[in-house]
Order: structure tokens, then sequence, then C-alpha cells
């Protein structure tokens, strides 16, 4: 898991937005598996060349490193405070291209990520401070702003943004006075043709900061690698599989010394492809005398060395320009022009301007000259060294440290290889990178090299769009027609002789014709070539590569003057490599066919499954509808006025229309329509459930904790006025809906006009709003059990707590709530409706658990509303469809068909094999019928 994790970790770290890529990675890394006994045993990362210009500069529409928005974005606001940041779009560093997010990227979520990674990879927590010390240090250094002016005849800058200079010395625990000297050293910046005055003047006083800033970063960068290859590196040698993530060519709207590095890092990979694919494998051909036509390719080898070649590689002149002092961007450019002005893969500009041009296999590329000495010297001055081995932060001083012992091994090896003293000559960052690729070139040439070649299929970045001519480009330069060619016209089989003998001739028995006694074939070879019987063969000491080895059978047949064998073993070899291709494409066919169906049926039954699952939702909305009509056909209505302290709400557009005189028809009708439907009986023998106990941490959740992490403001207590906001944090759509939820509550508990079947109806229209909007259940239960607590109205009381026992009966609490709510009523129910609760809160928590569905789907029935107000327990008559009847069955409005089902199977003396049974219902001539996982009740509800 380490070696997993350490990848989003460098790529928060090296992957920045360029105007092509959103995600693109700015240093090149070979990433070194190791395995033992077929598993992953440890890693180790080799980095090349991070682009430290892009701490300081991003052109427009680039990002910086990903790191430092992320870090802005996903910092807790207390941390952000301790280092004094703010939005990215207030610091130099960031905002220079215009373009501080990206669309799609969640950089809060990448930085929780990263923290992960970094808990993973075991870095402390004094660790990780001091990482975003130093981040945060880079990041206000880019805001240290300079004025100059003249003393002595000379220009000298002085630094303007001093509370900066502070803030950063106080991050890396240095002096201020030894920071603001670093800062404002004086660089000589020669002028050269073509620049302007403004850029000039930025160059010469932003240098030493800028310095600075890719120093802490690169020595940074490099710590995180070397510390994640400690934690990964196997313990002993091993097999190793080898991963080059290395970057593409680049062709940017500006081009530097980073780009020149990066595209001949691309040409020096390019020329290995090309002697891996096209030298060797026609040099195979020639050597085993076979006759062979030459492919030309594209060579690129003039163009490396135009780049690197000494003396006068335009790599070569750069290191040669960063050891004179007086030496600039304008004399590297001319010395480039005099050695290379008549190369035709470099070009020359027509207008005098800082830049030059080579032909690239991939294309043509202009680069700017602006600051490539600068870039490539990329040394620390010994007073930075000596000011940051000071700091009192650890990392800070060991990082620094570190490079100081780099640094000494330098010069001590410059000192040994020399016979006589002479100046230390600091290596430089493009010898340094010449170095590293060739070492990584030795490294791909011991292995068995496998290449993956990435084609983009359009410039916009578009999915769905093919452009041919960008793709045939890319084939066409890539080489990859080549490779195709040379393949196809080549010999692809390379399998040992003595196999091809003895598993496909062998297993045959094919035999010549026209030798006596039916002779094999083996038999016939193994004769004049010398190699006695066929059983001495697995000894044979010549191992072969090709089906057959070209140069013994050439020499044994001119031997033998036997030319009409010759040709016959080059058509064998023909027809059989006929007869492998074909059978191998009939055993592809197959198996792509048959791929093919198997894929085609999963779409299909996905298909399936989506529409299903429409039709089903499709059916509850219609459902909802009809129900809704059934409740409104009744015209019944509320009066306006309430009893007690507690005030009348005006009525919302939620409430029901107000129709007192169509009370008496609707009360009669309901009367008719449900008599003889609930009928009281003495209660049962039910046995309890044992399995329904308190949970044992209950104490751990009272009502004023959850009050306090959940409601909007933490106060909790009965109201007698309309909610101006919700209790809980609802989204924003769902906010009218819980205001106008809580009125109808105000009106329940306080109107002591309802009563019978108003009071049953009305109650009904609140529990359907629980069931219809599942976002306002939580909400619902807090405004009851908030209007029941401390409540001195013993009638208003009671009915709240009728009203949560109702809610409970169609659906639970969420998670977050089931145990808060647990503990409020064992604590604090009215009267009897602590057991009905706390039954009813204890068999929606058990059902949770296994992952069922817990909401009803209608409304309570009347039955459920009398066993409510009564505090009691209700039974239903099964019977079975031989006519046979069974003890009293337990019903409770979270019970599933299925649990009534396999009641009435265990009072009949089914113990097993009750499973697959359920519950239907008869009313007249017509049946309904739920599936073993829907409740019982909503079919009473249905009828009713």
């Amino acid at each position: 898991r380490q070696i997993l994790e350490a990848t989003p970790l460098l790529e928060s770290f090296g992957n920045a937005k360029t105007v092509r890529n959103d995600n693109s990675s700015r240093f090149g890394k070979f990433v070194e598996i190791f395995l033992e006994d077929g598993l992953i045993c440890g890693a180790i990362t080799s980095q090349y060349l991070l682009e430290k210009s892009r701490v300081v500069f991003q052109a427009k529409s680039e990002r910086n490193y990903h790191i430092f928005y992320e870090m802005l974005a996903g910092l807790p606001s207390q941390q952000r405070q301790r280092y004094c940041l703010q939005g990215a779009e207030t610091y130099y560093y960031l905002n220079q291209g215009g373009n501080c997010e990206i669309p799609g990227k969640d950089d809060a979520e990448d930085f929780r990520r990263l923290l992960n990674t970094m808990e993973v990879l075991n870095f402390s927590v004094d660790e990780q401070n001091s990482i975003f010390r130093i981040l945060s240090s880079v990041l206000h250094l880019g805001n240290v702003y300079f004025e100059k002016y003249e003393s002595d005849c000379q220009e000298v800058a002085t630094v303007v943004s001093a509370t900066e200079i502070r803030t950063v010395a106080e991050l890396l625990q240095v002096s201020p006075e030894g920071l603001q000297k670093a800062i404002t050293f004086k660089v000589t910046v020669m002028e050269y043709t073509g620049a302007t005055p403004e850029l000039q003047h930025s160059a010469h006083l932003s240098l030493p900061r800028d310095a600075i800033a890719k120093t802490l970063y690169s020595l940074l960068f490099s710590w995180l690698t070397d510390r994640i290859n400690k934690l990964v590196y196997p313990r002993q040698e091993a097999l190793s599989i080898a991963i080059l993530d290395i970057y593409g060519f680049e062709d940017l709207t500006f081009n530097s010394f980073e780009q020149l590095c990066i595209n001949y890092a691309n040409e020096y990979l390019q020329f290995f492809f090309n002697r891996i694919v096209f030298q060797e494998e026609q040099e195979e051909y020639i050597r085993e005398q076979i006759e062979w036509k030459e492919i030309p390719f594209s060579d690129n080898q003039p163009c490396i060395d135009l780049i690197s070649q000494k003396p006068y590689g335009i790599l070569r002149i750069l290191d040669d320009q960063s050891c004179f002092p007086q030496a600039t961007d304008h004399t590297f450019l001319q010395k480039c022009h005099y050695h290379h002005g008549t190369n035709p893969l470099y070009t020359k500009p027509k207008m005098p301007l800082p830049e030059f041009t080579i032909k690239h296999y991939a294309g043509k590329v202009t680069y700017q000259v602006h600051k490539f000495l600068d870039k490539n010297y990329d040394q620390v001055r010994q007073d930075v060294l000596d000011l940051f081995l000071s700091s009192r932060t650890k990392v800070v001083a060991n990082l620094f440290f570190g490079h100081a012992q780099v640094m000494a091994r330098q010069r001590s090896l410059i000192r040994r290889s020399s016979t006589r003293t002479r100046r230390y000559k600091a290596p430089t960052v493009a010898a340094r990178f010449q170095q590293s690729l060739l070492e990584l070139v030795e490294r791909m040439e011991r292995c068995n090299p496998f290449f993956v070649r990435c084609i983009k299929p359009n410039n916009k970045k578009e999915p769905g769009l093919f452009e041919a001519d960008v793709v045939r480009t890319q084939l066409r330069y890539s080489g990859i027609l080549e490779t195709i060619r040379i393949r196809k016209e080549g010999f692809p089989i390379r399998i040992p002789f003595l196999v091809f003998i003895d598993r496909c001739l062998g297993a045959a028995g094919w035999a010549l014709p026209s030798q006596p006694g039916e002779t094999t074939v083996w038999e016939f070879w193994g004769q004049h070539l010398g190699w006695g019987s066929p059983t001495a063969w697995s000894s044979w000491p010549h191992p072969c590569s090709q089906l057959f080895l070209k140069e013994q059978l050439y020499q044994a047949l001119e031997s033998k003057r036997c030319r009409a064998h010759h040709l016959a073993a080059l058509t064998l070899q023909r027809y059989a490599r006929t007869f492998f291709i074909k059978r191998r494409f009939r055993s592809l066919r197959r198996k792509i066919v048959l791929l093919q169906s198997r894929a085609r049926g999963y779409l299909a039954r996905q298909r399936y499954r989506r529409m299903r699952h429409t039709l089903i939702k499709f059916r509850s909305l219609v459902h909802i509808y009809v129900n809704r009509r059934r409740y409104l056909k009744v015209s019944w209505g509320l009066p306006p006025q309430v009893s007690g302290s507690r005030p009348a709400a005006a009525p919302s557009p939620l409430c029901p229309p107000d129709g007192r005189a169509a009370c008496p028809r609707c009360a009669a009708a309901a009367r008719e329509v449900n008599a003889g439907c609930v009928v009281l009986v003495p209660p049962p023998a039910l046995q309890p459930d044992p399995q329904l106990t308190l949970p044992l941490d209950i104490n751990d959740y009272p009502m004023a904790k959850y009050v306090r992490g959940h409601f909007q403001e933490p106060a909790f207590g009965m109201l007698t006025a309309p909610l101006k906001a919700p209790l809980t944090r609802l989204d924003e759509e769902l906010c009218h809906e819980a205001l106008s939820l809580f009125q109808l509550i105000l009106r329940f508990m306080g109107d002591p006009g309802l009563g019978g079947q108003q009071e049953t109806l009305f109650g009904n229209y609140i529990v359907q709003k629980g069931l219809s909007v599942p976002g306002l259940r939580d909400e619902l239960l807090a405004q009851a059990a908030n209007q029941v607590w401390r409540n001195t109205n013993v009638n208003n009381e009671e009915r709240g707590w009728l009203l949560l026992a109702t809610c409970l009966s169609a659906f639970p609490p969420s998670a977050a709530f089931d145990k808060y709510l647990l503990k409020f009523v064992s604590d604090y129910a009215f009267a009897g409706y602590k057991p009905v609760c706390q039954r009813k809160l204890m068999h929606a928590m058990a059902r949770s658990q296994l992952g069922a569905a817990a909401a009803r789907t209608f409304p309570p029935s009347l039955l459920e509303w009398m066993a409510n107000r009564q505090q009691a327990s209700m039974a239903l008559d099964l019977h079975c469809f031989n006519g046979s009847g069974s003890p009293k069955c337990p019903a409770r409005g979270g019970c599933p068909c299925g649990a009534h089902a396999q009641c009435l199977a265990v009072g009949r003396g089914l113990a097993e094999g009750w499973r697959g049974w359920t519950v239907a219902m008869k009313a007249g001539a017509q049946w309904a019928e739920l599936a073993g996982h829907d409740y019982v009740l909503d079919l009473v509800s249905d009828l009713e």
C-alpha cells in the first residue's frame, strides 16, 4: 500500500496544468518495482529534471504545481492563519497564468487524500508542518517586492514588503536580516539584443528571490523522493520490472531551457527506440543471411549531435558559457549561431530576436534563450547556504545540510582527479541531466524493453473526436508506420528450431517421399547437419533463436549440394508459418466472437435492469399520485382555534383546506367504510422479542449532544410561534417545506377541535410529507421531539407523543439520529408511550443493520392509530388457502410480509422451509399482494 500511496504524493508535488494538459508531469520518473516469489517486495523511484522555473513563472492559462492550490484549499482555517495564508489569487507565484482553478478538479479533496497518503507513509506531524512551512514560505517569497535607488553611483535594490520578509523568516526559522541580505544580493545581468527594459529590470531585481524559492522547492521535492525510496526500498536483491514515465515532446508558446532538455530526452529515447526496433532487427536478418531489402527509417542521430556532441553541441556551448562571469544569454546565442548557422537542423531568426529553432524528429521548435545561463548554473551561494543551515526548523536545516555535503563531495572529486590545483567548477544542470539520461539508457539496455507510444486523437482534448491528420502525423514521426512494415515483411515468429521440430513437424509425422524408407523430416535434417540420433538433440550445444538457423542450414546444404532440399526447406517454412497464422487467427476470431456475445449479454442485462428500475419508480409515482387524489376526494378541514398558551399558526399552502361543514359527512362516511375493520379484543398471549434490548452505549447519546452537533441553533424546547428557519441543517430547497411542516405540527398539537377521523386524517397528512420527502424525516422527528420537551399543556404533550409514535410507525430516523432519539424517548416519554416508541425504534434499527429498506409506502392505518393512542399491541388473523386458521400474529408497522409468513409457518410447525412465503389480503373479489420484503400493514393502509 505504501508503494501505491507514494504515487499521488509525487504527482501533487510534480504535476501542474499546462496549456495542453490539465495534469502534466513536469518531471521524469523511472519506477523500478522489485518482485520476490511473484509478490511485490519493494520499489525505488528516480527523478529526472524537475521543472523548477514553473515555481516562479507560468505562462497564460497555466498553473503552478498542484500542491500549492491543494494546500490553500484544504488546510483548516487555524493552520492557514498560522502560516499567514490567503487565497491563491493573492500570490504572484500562483496568479501569473490567470487560471487558479481547473474544472472538475477538487483541490480540497485532493489535499485530504494527500494527508492520508502522508499518514500511510509515516510522515510525522512535525514533518508535515515543516513541509507546509516551506511551501508557504515559497508563496510569501513571491510577494516580496523591490524598488531601486542609486547609492554611490550604483543601482541598489531595497525590499519594500518587509512584512513578507519577516513572515518568511518566521516560517523558516532564520534571521530576517540575513534573509533580506540574501534576497537583495546584487547580481550583474548583462543586457542582450531583443530584451525589453522591463524584462531586464525584472530579471535584475527578482533573480535572488526566485533562485531561493526554486532551491527550496527543489530540495523539498528531492527529500520527499528519497524519503519514499527509503520506506519502500527492498531489503534484498530481487528481480524487477521498471516503468519509465517520461515527459512528452513539448512545443509551447514560450519554450525555454526546460523544454530543450525535455525534447533532447525525447530525441534520445526515439534514437533508442529506432535502434531496438529497426537497426538490430535488420542486422539480425543480415546476420542470418536472409534475403532482405533494408527499410529506410528516420535516423535522428544528427539532431542528438547538434544538441549534445562535444565540443560545440548546444548544451556544451551552454556549459562553457556558464563558466565565464561576463557571459550572457546573448553571447551564448551568438556562439550557437556561429557554430551551427549552416546546419540544416538549426535555424537562425530572420529578425534579431533572442531565439533559435531546432528541427526535431517530431517537428520544429523555437527556443527563447531568456535566462538559459541562470537556469543552467542553478547553484546556491555560500551565504544563502549558511543562512538556511542555521535554521531552527529541523527539516529545513537537513535539506541544506545534505545539499552542502553533495557540493563538498563534488569538490573533493575534482581535486582528486586533478594533478594540479585548479578552480572548482560546479556541475551544471545540463551536464547532470545528460549524465542521468545516459545512465537511464544504460539501465534500459540491460533490460528487455517494451514501448508504449501514446497517440492523441485530437488537439482539442475532446472525447469522441478522431482527427486523421493529427494521428497520421504522430504515427509518421514516431516511426510506428515503419515498425508495422518491418514486422509485416520480416519474421515475427521466433521459436527455437528444436521446439518447432518436436511440437509441429514431429507431431504431424511429416516425411519426405523422395527418401527411401520414408525417412522423417527431423531424421533427414539430423543426418545432414550431423546432429546424431533424435535422442541426442536435447543436448545440442548450439541454441538458435529463429525458426531455422540459417547459417548452419545453408552451409550444410551447400556442402551436400542439395539445392532441391534447400528450396524444400524454405517452402516448408513458408507453409508452416501460414498454417500457424491461420490457425491462430481462427482461434482468436472464436474468442473475439465469444467475448462480444458476453459483452452484449452484459449490456443487455444492464439495460434491462435500468428499464425495470425506471418502471418501478414510475409505478411508485403513479401510486403516490392516485393515493393523494384519494385523500383529497374527502372534503375535510380544521378550525383555526387553539387552546392554552400556544397560538394558532397561519394556514400555509401545505395545510388542508378548511371544510368544517363537510366534517360530519366525512366522519360518517369514514365510519361507514371502516365499520367492523378494527375490533378491540382481549390482548393475545404474544411472546416478547428477547433480541430487542437497549444498546449498551445508549447513555453516550443524549439529545443535547445531537442538538449541539446538528441543529442550526443550539436551542431545544417547546415553541409557541412558527419557526423562521429549520431546526436541522437542510438543503435550501427543503427549507420552505420544513417551515410549513412545523405549522402543521403546531395546529395538530394545539387545535382542540381535532378529534376522531379528523385527527387521523390530519396526522396522516403530516406523516405523508415525511414519506414523500426523505430529506425531511429527521427534521419532522426533531420538530415533534422539540415540541414535547418541557410542554406544560398535558393534552398538547400527549398529542405530540401520539404524532411522534405514528411517524415512527411509518419511517425511522437516520443512522445519525436513531440512538439520540431512542435515548430521548427512554428518558422523557409521556405515560405509556415509552415502550411503544422504544419498540418501534429498536425494530427499525435492527432492520437497518441488515441493510433493508425501512420506510413504509402508505401512512399508518386506523388500526395503528388506535393502537398508538391506547399504547396497545396489534395482532392480525392469518388464514391459509386451505381455509385453516392460525393463532393471532403480532403486527408492527415495520414488520415485513415475510415475517408474518414466518409467524404463521412456525405456528403450524414449519420451523424450517418458511422462506419464500408471503402475505396477501382479499377485499371482496380483489386480491392485494406484496413482496416478502414489503410491509404487511401497507396492505391495510392501501385498502383504506
